[in-house]
């Protein structure tokens, strides 16, 4: 085999466990291995010492050396073993393992398009349910129960998708469509956290009903750009007392759902309301959405300023977090969740192009799945294709905060207030 048949390959990816077939080469073309060697840990470091950091291989052994084959063939193996969802949800099974596998697949039009539909009846059954109550005729969470549950059949089709596509971040700041992306987020934080299907429902319809209370108060506490006197954010507070009466006196709500529903705007902290709780006094229920809320907060407009950057508002939400202002587990959770750069979120890359970050990565959260603006998917595996900073959404205004202003900024998330 000549020099001039193979391809560079940096000495970092060879994997060891894989078989050449063909020879390998040095980058000026001297036979290092024969065809045939069996890669171990001691001839990967013996190249080490010979210093090569480059080798020359044929095309044909890339997927071999560098253990993609194997981890094909280990995905394959495990996807055999793992349990399907059997359209039943059941308790002790975590949701984690029922997730479909599908983190190097493009975004399908038809799951956006039913998602959309889904986005479209939840806010319907909103509509239903604000009738109700300023009829004083709201007698059923059923409607809530079902949207929880079609968001959930939706993310255990393709958790990427649906997470990225509900959760990302809007100039619609409707009560309804914060509602839902509360519960779509906090279920998958439950999902991470390994809980199973009728818990994560639970926390899905506990982020759908948080702020019902809201229907019964002045409408401008339901818009976030609103400024708010003293004297009105003293009323404004109320509402997580007025959602707990209302679906306590609903028999099918279930017990954990009515403490979760009055916690959520509770910090980790004690900093929170309407009771100023503290640690796990606060359901864990209402510390997950709690985590989910803040961010939902950052990457929108509130009345003194635009949306923050998502790869800035998880920045931000760690920061906080050193300071105890929420639960580290849900925190970690929620990054897993999301990853660095979270789904839905625009960055540029070395090549000059920018992309919408659509996967989370198997490996690692801060090497996610693109797609470029081309529409070509691709993944961090090449210079071109590396992150170099994440950038504002071209449909919103969105603004960045920098890391080195993070440890002077004074945020209260019970208050929706941020001075930068």
């Amino acid at each position: 085999m000549s020099r001039s048949e193979t391809v560079e390959l940096p000495l970092e990816k060879l994997c060891a466990g894989a078989t050449c077939g063909y020879p390998i080469l040095s980058k000026e073309g001297v036979l290092l291995l024969g065809s045939g060697t069996h890669i171990t840990p001691t001839i990967v470091s013996h190249l080490h010492e010979q210093h090569i950091d480059v080798i020359a291989v044929h095309p044909n052994d890339i997927a071999e050396l560098t253990g993609q084959q194997l981890r094909r063939a280990a995905t394959a193996d495990a996807a055999e073993k793992k349990p399907k969802f059997s359209g039943v949800w059941e308790q002790a099974l975590p949701l984690k393992n029922l997730l479909v596998d599908r983190h190097d697949e493009p975004l399908s039009d038809e799951r956006t398009a039913e998602l959309n539909k889904c986005m479209s009846t939840a806010k319907a059954r909103f509509e239903q349910i604000n009738y109700a109550l300023q009829t004083r005729d709201f007698a059923s969470i059923s409607p809530l129960t079902a949207t929880s549950d079609s968001f959930a059949r939706s993310m255990i089709d393709d958790h990427d998708q649906t997470v990225g596509e509900i959760g990302a971040a809007s100039d619609d700041v409707a009560l309804e469509r914060r509602s839902v992306q509360m519960a779509v987020m906090g279920m998958a934080v439950a999902i991470e956290l390994g809980l199973d299907g009728p818990t994560a429902l639970e926390i899905g319809l506990t982020g759908l009903l948080h702020d019902i209370g809201l229907y019964v108060l002045d409408p401008k506490f339901r818009d976030p750009t609103q400024t708010l006197s003293h004297s009105e954010r003293w009323e404004y507070e109320k509402h997580p007392v007025i959602a707990f009466d209302c679906v306590t006196a609903i028999p099918e709500t279930p017990s954990a759902v009515r403490i979760a529903v009055q916690q959520v705007h509770e910090q980790y902290d004690g900093s929170g309301f309407p009771r100023g709780l503290r640690g796990v006094r606060i359901h864990q229920y209402a510390r997950i959405l709690n985590v989910v809320d803040a961010y939902i907060q950052l990457i929108s407009p509130s009345s003194d300023r635009c949306g923050i950057l998502p790869h800035n508002a998880i920045g931000l939400i760690l920061h906080q977090a050193t300071r105890g202002t929420f639960d580290p587990d849900v925190v970690r959770a929620f990054l897993n969740t999301e990853s660095l750069y979270p789904l839905g979120s625009h960055v540029e890359l070395r090549s000059g192009s920018t992309a919408v970050v659509i996967r989370r990565s198997a490996h690692s959260y801060a090497c996610p799945m693109l797609m470029r603006e081309d529409g070509e998917c691709v993944q961090e595996d090449n210079a071109e294709n590396r992150i170099i900073r994440p950038i504002a959404s071209p449909k919103i205004e969105q603004m960045r905060i920098p890391p080195s202003k993070m440890p002077s900024i004074h945020w209260n998330p019970s208050a929706n207030s941020l001075r930068v």
